[in-house]
């Protein structure tokens, strides 16, 4: 029994893994015919009523029809193991199973919080009796069996469901694109004729001038995020300063972000601020990173920038005094669309997740250190650009 309750275990293990539906019949399939030493099996799984073969290890084809009082039916309905000799199936099903010198057929229902979703058939070339050692095997295996069929839909329904927001977002954001560059258009005109003027007027374009550029830069990062995933983001390769960089990004915060205080300070002992990168792509980031840590901080704090050189990288920290990520959260912030315990916040989850993967095509890292009500250290390492 100890070697039997191995099998069962080492059969669930392989179930841990993604699988796609196919793949989860078969591996069901097979471990069970393993446990029992038998020939062939099927898998059939309730839909819209009916009962349907999804998957056989039959090798050649024999009936699929099932009528609803023939055993399948049984086994599906009253949730229990039956045993049939193959002279007790329908004719033209048992030419087929001769052929194949099956001799007992197996029907073993598979179910899910006390609901019925199939019925796993086993079929051998031995007599099975309702005591043997191989009905144990297979009620002890349906278990997992069940779980493993439940876990593989829910993770399709899931992955569907993605599929389909993500489809929506990139519409979305393509839609958008048009009408809010004719409504940035607009205000930067309006911007630029009342420069230097101290009115309410005045005030309220500048408001304009910074949501639409914040609703500009959401917008971009959905289009990128779908690019992302569609594997075609383009980066244009060349040799770009890092201060540069850092400095454009440092004016564009100030800029959206009056009342916070950053400073930058310069540890590298050299000129050498040189890395091969897309210069857009990178800005992007930085800018995200410190967006980020003004979100999460009181007005008025702090945010410090400092670059320096660790061999072989040049190495980018961003530090806030803010409220800290959880322990708990920071295995997932690099999640797209992931907000944490806060969604009430600004933006949609995205900054990180582009970061991310803009590093990382850039052959660099990113980490991230928080301690709640400490503040967060962001780190990106990118390789120097060889002298």
């Amino acid at each position: 029994m100890h070697n039997v309750l191995e099998g069962i275990y080492r059969a669930g293990l392989k179930f841990l893994a993604p699988l796609k539906p196919e793949e989860t019949y078969a591996t069901i399939v097979q471990e069970a015919i393993k446990l029992v030493g038998a020939e062939y099996g099927d898998i059939y799984l309730e839909e819209q009523g009916e009962l349907v073969r999804v998957y056989s290890s039959v090798p050649t084809d024999y009936p699929t029809k099932h009528r609803r009082h023939d055993t399948t039916y049984r086994a599906f309905k009253e949730r229990k193991i039956i045993i049939t000799d193959v002279s007790e199936v329908a004719r033209a099903e048992r030419v087929g199973l001769h052929k194949m010198s099956i001799q007992s057929t197996v029907f073993i229902p598979l179910s899910y919080r006390s609901q019925s979703i199939g019925v796993l058939t086993i079929n051998t070339t031995k007599k099975i009796g309702d005591s043997n050692v191989e009905l144990k095997v297979l009620r002890l295996f349906a278990s997992v069996a069940s779980l493993a069929l439940k876990k593989t839909q829910l993770y399709n329904e899931t992955r569907r469901a993605l599929e389909t927001r993500d489809l929506f977002i990139s519409m979305a954001a393509h839609e958008l694109r048009t009408p809010l560059t004719t409504i940035s258009g607009y205000i930067q005109l309006l911007h630029t004729k009342f420069a230097g003027a101290d009115t309410p007027e005045s005030r309220w374009i500048e408001e304009l001038l910074s949501e639409s550029s914040r609703l500009t830069q959401l917008v971009n990062e959905l289009l990128a995020v779908n690019r992302i995933k569609a594997g075609v983001l383009q980066y244009i390769w060349k040799e770009c300063s890092l201060r540069e960089i850092i400095h454009r990004a440092i004016s564009d915060f100030r800029f959206n972000h009056p009342h916070y205080k950053i400073n930058f300070q310069d540890q590298l002992d050299t000129t050498q601020d040189r890395v091969v990168g897309d210069f857009d792509k990178l800005l992007q980031v930085l800018i995200n990173l410190v967006d980020n840590a003004a979100k999460f901080s009181q007005p008025g704090s702090e945010i410090n920038l400092a670059l320096k050189f660790r061999t072989p990288h040049l190495v980018l920290t961003v530090r806030d005094h803010g409220k800290g990520i959880p322990k708990k959260d920071l295995p997932r912030i690099f999640d797209g669309f992931y907000q944490g315990r806060d969604p009430s916040k600004d933006g949609m989850g995205l900054g990180l997740f582009l970061a991310k993967n803009i590093i990382e095509e850039h052959r660099g890292t990113i980490h991230v250190h928080s301690r709640v009500n400490k503040g967060t250290v962001v780190e990106v390492q990118l390789p120097r650009a060889r002298l």
